[in-house]
């Protein structure tokens, strides 16, 4: 290969990973606890925490619940994750804790909301937009 080669070839080889980057991580596994940049998690106004919907932007999202609780930033991510606590019902010492996802899509806008434990949607069913290209904010409770 000739110079003009390898930089042609270098070239395509960082627009490729330029491209995948913003593409988004498409791991939408939990992560685990202990890397949390917020470790010990918030206690999250619940009534907002219902208001997070298909369709929304991060930037609606973000006055409602805050900024992520792991190493995930507002450009180019499509996950945001979630530390939650919510007071235990039956005993007020305990407290319960919830992992909570937001998914985004193409135009950064909410298309999905889960719990890794599903003891936690009842302090706020998960959603999912009933098309994945749907950005009117239509939803469907997840099931």
């Amino acid at each position: 290969m000739n110079n003009r080669s390898v930089k042609m070839a270098l070239v395509a080889a960082s627009c490729s990973i330029g491209l995948a980057a913003c593409a988004g991580p498409t791991d939408t596994a939990f992560p685990s606890q202990d890397l949390a940049t917020t470790p010990d998690g918030t206690f999250p106004n619940v009534e907002n925490l219902r208001r997070v919907e298909p369709g929304m932007t991060k930037a609606q999202v973000y006055p409602l619940i805050g900024p992520p609780h792991f190493h995930e930033s507002v450009f180019h991510v499509r996950v945001w994750n979630y530390l939650f606590h919510f007071p235990n019902e039956t005993d007020a010492r305990k407290t319960l804790t919830c992992e909570y996802q937001i998914q985004f899509d193409d135009h950064n806008r909410v298309s999905r909301t889960r719990w890794n434990d599903p003891a936690c949607e009842r302090f706020a069913p998960a959603k999912i937009a009933t098309h994945a290209d749907d950005t009117s904010g239509a939803k469907e409770n997840a099931q």
